[in-house]
């Protein structure tokens, strides 16, 4: 007996379930969350910022999908904050334990437009993705023995989903 499990990463699920008629992701684009806000600072000279709600968790996967993307003075606190493609980004969770992103220009940048938001948050959510499979990925080989089960092949498919068969020891 055999078992295959196939991680997909979560931006081509979204984009194949909205395909396929079924819910897909409102608003943003694949993988993130719809809802976006764009606010005025204190004052008419201000930068505009814009928030866009995500459904990340893990502070430690976030900031390994920042630097994925080449931010830089990538803080890790109760917030993570970093420097990418202009923007600056600050990451707060909220009580449900989700992710809100505000999206601030670098002094002097240019202004971050919806688009623009969400084009960098669509590239987080796609690194943030794949950051989770290879989590899972790993916690199922290092798991595998202890569960009675071997690992007899794994491959990544193009879409970089990941594919495992898993035997079922006899007597497991």
């Amino acid at each position: 007996m055999s078992v295959s499990i196939v991680l997909i990463p979560a931006a081509i699920a979204a984009i194949a379930s909205a395909a396929a008629g079924t819910a897909g992701a409102v608003g943003v684009g694949a993988g993130v969350a719809g809802v976006i806000s764009s606010m005025r600072g204190a004052n008419a000279e201000d930068p505009a910022t814009m928030q866009v709600r995500t459904r990340m968790k893990d502070r430690g996967l976030l900031a390994e999908a920042l630097k994925d993307l080449g931010a830089v003075d990538v803080e890790v606190g109760d917030q993570v904050a970093a420097t990418v493609d202009g923007v600056q980004l600050v990451m707060q969770s909220t009580p449900e334990g989700v992710w809100v992103a505000e999206f601030t220009p670098v002094r002097g940048g240019e202004d971050v437009t919806t688009e623009r938001a969400t084009r960098l948050a669509e590239r987080l959510d796609a690194a943030y993705a794949a950051r989770v499979q290879a989590a899972v990925a790993e916690r199922i080989r290092s798991r595998a023995g202890d569960a009675g089960l071997e690992l007899v092949s794994e491959t990544v498919d193009d879409d970089q989903s990941v594919t495992m068969v898993l035997n079922v020891r006899a007597g497991a």
